[in-house]
């Protein structure tokens, strides 16, 4: 990027900080100072909710059972407060596995050193059918833009990392066996049909929440891929969270074997705010890719990215609108492992039973 570029791009984005700051002044806005806008948002989330009520019944009463073992009811501490920073934080974990009723716009802009600006945006539709016990979920991903649910954005070689398409489809939970959590899903990502199974355990060791997950998808497009994560959590102070996450995955037709680690600390400085550390690590063992000022395809085994971001995220204006600032720089085997610097914003509009 021209360096003239980048100065635009970055004063850009602190006008949009600065203005997100100025709004968070009067996030806690009281009942008597209800605008016509929180009665539209009142409203139209009530709709969201009766229309997934509607669906549910319909299905409830097609399938006629309403057991449900997959939810445990004795939750620890713990595991209470993973389940809410990552809702929080809006973490890919926790939109696997999130039961909430809620309709979730994203408009996410980003500046890089490196790369070129980016400006996306992005609709999430969650519908649990809580009468059917969670069941089964519908859901509606990605639609107009690419996914872009993480923090750090993954790179093309992630074994998920598919082509931009909207997705729609059902995912279906079955009862816990052996204390194993399993999730069916049935969709298609644009016109391509895809299954997809995933399955889960926690053990509580100590201090700590120890859960591997293994996911599983055949799509008509990409064939088979696979992935495995394990997630180690703890909480060193209250409203804190540390994770350790090692992952590993591999698809059909990709050469090498996908592997990452990231390290990740979360503080919920209050009900409204708060804040991240991440470092990520991401290799392969037969990475493929095209150095700057080259036309010939490279293979390098080994870790080709490290990443360090920063991220503080609150409610502004409204408790319904959150917004989030994340300031970072990564240095990738591409560009010679040069420090490309970036800064990301990005706003979230919730309708339905998100809180």
């Amino acid at each position: 990027m021209e360096k003239t570029g980048w100065i635009v791009s970055i004063g850009r984005l602190l006008f949009l900080a600065l203005l997100t700051l100025h709004l968070s002044a009067d996030s806690n806005t009281t009942d008597e100072n209800a605008t016509f806008i929180d009665e539209y948002h009142d409203s139209f989330s009530d709709q969201v909710v009766k229309w997934s009520d509607k669906i549910d019944q319909t299905l409830v009463n097609l399938l006629g059972e309403e057991v449900n073992a997959t939810k445990r009811s004795d939750e620890t501490p713990l595991e209470k407060e993973r389940e809410s920073s990552d809702r929080f934080f809006q973490t890919q974990k926790y939109l696997n596995e999130t039961s909430q009723t809620y309709i979730r716009l994203r408009v996410d802009t980003s500046v890089r050193s490196l790369e070129s600006d980016e400006t996306n945006f992005h609709v999430r539709v969650h519908l649990p059918l809580s009468r059917t016990k969670k069941r089964l979920r519908l859901f509606i991903e990605d639609l107009n833009e690419d996914n872009a649910e993480n923090l750090v954005k993954k790179s093309s070689d992630d074994p998920e990392k598919e082509e931009v398409s909207p997705k729609i489809g059902i995912n279906y939970f079955a009862p816990r066996a052996f204390g194993i959590h399993s999730k069916y899903s049935l969709g298609l990502s644009g016109l391509h049909p895809y299954v997809r199974a995933r399955y889960s355990m926690v053990f509580e060791p100590g201090n700590w929440v120890v859960e591997p997950v293994q996911t599983f998808q055949y799509s008509e497009k990409y064939d088979l891929s696979e992935r495995t994560n394990l997630y180690l959590d703890t909480e060193p102070w209250e409203n804190t969270l540390f994770r350790i996450q090692l992952s590993r995955g591999t698809r059909a037709h990709r050469k090498g074997m996908y592997y990452g680690l990231g390290f990740t600390y979360n503080w919920g400085m209050t009900r409204h705010s708060g804040m991240r550390i991440v470092q990520t690590f991401a290799g392969n063992t037969k990475y493929e890719y095209t150095p700057e000022e080259s036309t010939k395809t490279e293979t390098f085994p080994g870790i080709y990215n490290y990443t360090t971001a920063f991220g503080y995220r609150r409610s502004v204006w409204r408790k319904w609108l959150y917004v989030e600032m994340i300031p970072a720089v990564n240095f990738h085997r591409q560009y010679d492992y040069r420090p490309n610097y970036s800064f990301r914003i990005f706003f979230d509009l919730f309708f339905g039973n998100y809180h």
